[in-house]
């Protein structure tokens, strides 16, 4: 595994009080590739993810974490970021600064990709920057609880080249782009189940470390560069 890259920082509204706030730092280009991972944020898979993105092209890219990231995965930072996943993110919010810092080094394109949880919080990124006339290269939304109506806004914006949605459904998943409130409160049981599992199925096909989870990043990585990532 190569060096860790650095960490990007959101500044956002969707917090708790008792979260640490970031001191915003204004990017004039936002650029570099951008990836989240779900609830927690902070996975064992997420660095191995990362590496392949790089390994199959994908140059500068860098952590995204948030200021709801201060609790280790599986305590209280994993359950608040699910809840507020299940709540308000997956839900367009045009109020709050979604900003960036810490893209130091050039790139070509400005990419966000964000994985369960995290791919709110890459839709309310790519939402706030397209707004404010920047140009998003890519959006992937991967096993995304993403709501109907802020996903067809977000598909709707000129300055958002490319929205690549990747439901994992045919895994089992009950959570798909935009599923229902009432779906994702029946599927509630069914995600409890595969998280407890922990066999890498359904939902947490990319999330949970498994034998040929190497050959499922890999093929994801390969699969976002055949898109266009770069």
């Amino acid at each position: 595994m190569g060096p860790l890259v650095p960490v990007v920082v959101i500044a956002a509204s969707l917090t708790l009080k008792s979260d640490t706030k970031p001191v915003p730092v204004k990017v004039n280009k936002p650029r570099g590739t951008l990836y989240w991972g779900g609830a927690g944020l902070d996975g064992p898979y997420v660095k191995p993810q990362l590496d392949m993105f790089m390994k199959a092209g994908i140059q500068h890219c860098y952590v995204g974490k948030t200021n709801s990231a201060t609790q280790s995965i599986g305590d209280y930072g994993m359950f608040i970021d699910a809840l507020q996943a299940g709540i308000n993110i997956r839900y367009i919010d045009n109020s709050g600064e979604w900003r960036l810092a810490g893209m130091d080094k050039p790139s070509e394109q400005f990419n966000l990709i964000g994985y369960s949880y995290g791919s709110l919080l890459a839709a309310q990124t790519a939402n706030y920057y397209a707004k404010n006339g920047n140009i998003v290269n890519h959006l992937v939304l991967l096993g995304s609880p993403i709501d109907a109506d802020f996903l067809k806004e977000l598909k709707a914006n000129k300055n958002i080249k490319k929205i690549i949605v990747i439901d994992l459904t045919q895994y089992g998943d009950p959570i798909y782009a935009g599923i229902t409130q009432t779906e994702l409160i029946m599927g509630a049981k069914t995600l409890g189940d595969q998280m407890k599992n922990n066999k890498a199925e359904g939902h947490f096909y990319y999330a949970h470390v498994v034998a040929d989870s190497p050959k499922r990043w890999e093929a994801l990585a390969n699969r976002l560069y055949a898109e266009g990532l770069r």
